[in-house]
């Protein structure tokens, strides 16, 4: 497996946005502590200020999920580092 810094995981997260291709994400979730599996869905909007992502799931578009940047772990099989 292969590890990447913090910005290029961003620069996946752009290009996928302006793609429109999928992505496979590895989240923490903070209330709890479990970790999210987000497989197939695509980035709906990339706020890099704001340090969020919106993804969606392609089989049901009412489904949005508002994930902070700093919380995935592995985005397309890739380690995330700071």
């Amino acid at each position: 497996m292969k590890a990447i810094h913090f910005t290029d995981m961003l620069r996946i997260l752009d290009q996928a946005y302006q793609h429109r291709t999928l992505v496979d994400i590895y989240a923490w979730e903070g209330g709890t502590g479990e970790t999210l599996h987000y497989k197939g869905w695509l980035v709906h909007h990339v706020h890099w200020r704001g340090g969020y992502v919106r993804l969606r799931n392609p089989r049901n578009p009412r489904a949005l999920r508002t994930l902070p940047q700093i919380f995935i772990i592995q985005i397309n099989n890739q380690r995330v580092y700071l």
